[in-house]
């Protein structure tokens, strides 16, 4: 048995499993766990996953097969108040109840310390560079997640991280001379395989933006920036805004109409995961990720598997590793507005370009993030969990430390 502590979208497992959503707790929502737990499923494992979900009164646990889905309730205000900690306690008491052999948590906040906490061997998945996160948001929510990463790295035997940017950030500031293992996300390859429609011939090219919030990090601003400057030189150019923020009268359209950069912008907004990927798929030439920070992108990586050029910052941590540092994409300085409208305009402008960029990163995206090298990756490493009895528990290593 193989037990995941993370958020999931459990409507898109109830979904695999045959099962109907109605009355089910949806999850937090993840495109990094939930295909994990979907390609383990397709192997022929039993997995029990441990996680939360908002609006929930009461625990609910789940029983599909060979899945069992434990969800606690979330709140979603004030968590970081006393330290999440009836999230956390819930999760620990789960686990403790269940006692599997081992659990694999992600993120390094409330679900790898209920799992930590819990005693049973854990290995951790780094997701995100909290350091990084705590610089662009500034607020006491942030400073208490930090916390968090800090007991994770002391409590912790056993991580993995999703990039080598995350890797070496967690090394850096939070555990010195880890041995972390880099184990990528990936896409199953039904989403390598899919049909790839021919554009619709037209006079402009079609950018578009994949964000979750608007904020400094995600860096939306620089890309309206520029896109108004691409319009400026290709009027019949247009840009769509995906996600969560980017809604008609959300914050960020609120913020172009003020500063006069909505025009040729569409502020679609958060739309099912199946959708957007369709969306992508018929109606964009380019996606723009102008992100400042990542440890890695579902987003770019969704759309390099759909043949679709990516631009990116050649800063951004995570992301550059993805596109094989300019290789597979095109890098910029997603500070500068002109440097990323240059660029936009080059790749609008050419047909060819934006065939060869998106030849190049689907190829890259193809042979490097497979899910089921990663599912592969996950299983070796589950097994030497299993056999390697000299592993100590959180609990052990934390008292080896005091």
């Amino acid at each position: 048995m193989i037990a995941l502590c993370a958020p999931t979208d459990i409507h898109a497992l109830a979904r695999f499993c045959g099962q109907d959503t109605a009355g089910v707790a949806p999850g937090l929502g993840s495109t990094a766990t939930t295909p994990l737990i979907i390609g383990l499923l397709q192997r022929g494992h039993s997995v029990t996953v441990y996680t939360l979900s908002e609006n929930l009164e009461n625990a609910e646990t789940y029983r599909w097969g060979e899945l069992t889905v434990h969800v606690g309730p979330c709140r979603t205000r004030h968590l970081a108040r006393n330290y999440y900690r009836q999230e956390i306690d819930w999760l620990r008491e789960r686990i403790e109840r269940t006692a599997p052999p081992f659990v694999h948590a992600h993120w390094t906040y409330e679900f790898a310390l209920g799992a930590l906490r819990s005693g049973v061997r854990t290995v951790t998945t780094i997701h995100d560079l909290p350091w990084n996160v705590l610089r662009y948001y500034r607020d006491p929510h942030r400073v208490m997640r930090l916390l968090m990463a800090y007991e994770v790295a002391a409590r912790g035997v056993r991580f993995t991280a999703v990039s080598q940017d995350a890797a070496t950030h967690f090394c850096r500031y939070f555990k010195t001379g880890a041995e972390i293992a880099v184990i990528h996300n990936g896409l199953s390859s039904e989403r390598f395989a899919a049909e790839i429609k021919p554009m619709a011939q037209s006079k402009g090219c079609t950018f578009a933006t994949v964000l979750q919030g608007w904020s400094r990090r995600k860096n939306a601003s620089v890309a309206l920036y520029a896109f108004d400057r691409v319009r400026r030189a290709a009027p019949e150019s247009r840009m769509l805004m995906f996600g969560y923020d980017y809604q008609p009268g959300g914050p960020a359209h609120r913020w172009a109409i003020k500063q006069k950069l909505n025009v040729g912008v569409t502020f679609v907004g958060p739309v099912p995961y199946e959708e957007l990927l369709t969306r992508v798929s018929d109606h964009v030439d380019v996606l723009v990720h102008p992100s400042l920070d990542e440890s890695f992108s579902m987003a770019a990586l969704e759309a390099m598997a759909l043949r679709k050029p990516v631009l990116a910052g050649v800063f951004t941590p995570g992301v550059r590793e993805v596109l094989n540092y300019g290789e597979a994409g095109v890098l910029v300085n997603m500070r500068d507005p002109i440097e990323l409208a240059a660029a936009m305009i080059q790749l609008g402008r050419s047909p060819e370009q934006r065939r060869r960029v998106g030849d190049a990163g689907y190829e890259h995206a193809a042979s490097t993030y497979r899910l089921e090298s990663t599912v592969s990756k996950y299983e070796a490493l589950y097994r030497s969990m299993m056999q390697d009895s000299k592993l100590p528990t959180a609990t052990e290593q934390l008292a080896t430390e005091v």
